[in-house]
């Protein structure tokens, strides 16, 4: 099934009915337990009485991931300064999930539930298009005031070109955006589970090395580890979210 405006090559990616790890647990958080996690949003933001809605993943639009300018359509944003294409190349990020609130705050969504996922050591992109990437990378390292040796190539590329897309938004076209990392710990699907003080400690890890400090775009970030050792979501708020100078 396509959504109505939506043609085969268009950047939105149905997925299968039967999911595995991350994807799987975030689709049981959104469908399952959403006022949790909503809840939990709203409370690392310091959002008041803010109704969330989910746009991915959705049973009704067949799980489907957005990328590219597909992204942009779903969680509805128009009117911006720069267009995606001239920011970053096609085939970028693949968002494991997109909301929007009632008030039009726009959150993206990176899942894991592999702590060693979290490794990634740079892009495959083209040469061309490896040159434009590590241009925006180094804009967005600027613009969180992330400290000037650290690198933002590798080992953290993922992470780093997610951080880089909130500044597209955010920082040069002044969305209401944000970026939230949910992490799955204890996941029973994964070869080796990570308890959730393993998982803070990465999340510590990687601020590190990306050298992040408390910023105006650092504080539309924040990671939200679950806990699945009962069988039941239980988000809680990494107290990380806002890196100490």
């Amino acid at each position: 099934m396509l959504l109505m405006g939506y043609k085969k090559n268009m950047p939105r990616r149905p997925r299968p009915q039967e999911a595995k790890r991350s994807e799987h647990w975030l689709r049981v958080m959104v469908h399952e337990h959403s006022d949790l996690l909503d809840t939990a949003i709203a409370e690392a933001f310091g959002w008041r009485d803010t109704v969330i809605v989910w746009r991915s993943p959705r049973k009704d639009d067949d799980y489907a991931e957005y990328y590219d300018e597909a992204f942009l359509d779903r969680l509805g944003v128009d009117g911006l300064a720069m267009p995606l294409d001239e920011f970053w190349p096609k085939s970028g990020p693949r968002w494991d999930g997109l909301a929007r609130t009632k008030d039009g705050k726009l959150i993206l969504v990176e899942a894991k539930a592999h702590i060693d996922e979290a490794v990634d050591f740079r892009s495959k992109a083209s040469t061309n298009s490896l040159s434009r990437i590590e241009k925006r990378l180094d804009e967005a390292k600027a613009a969180f005031h992330a400290s000037k040796d650290a690198c933002w190539h590798m080992p953290f590329y993922q992470i780093a070109n997610r951080l880089a897309h909130l500044y597209y938004l955010a920082g040069i076209n002044k969305k209401d955006a944000y970026l939230v990392f949910i992490n799955f710990a204890n996941a029973p699907d994964v070869p080796e589970p990570a308890s959730f003080e393993e998982w803070r400690g990465a999340v510590r890890l990687a601020h590190r090395c990306l050298g992040l400090k408390d910023s105006r775009l650092a504080r539309r970030v924040t990671t939200i580890i679950v806990d699945l050792k009962n069988g039941k979501g239980q988000p809680s708020a990494d107290e990380l979210r806002r890196p100490s100078s």
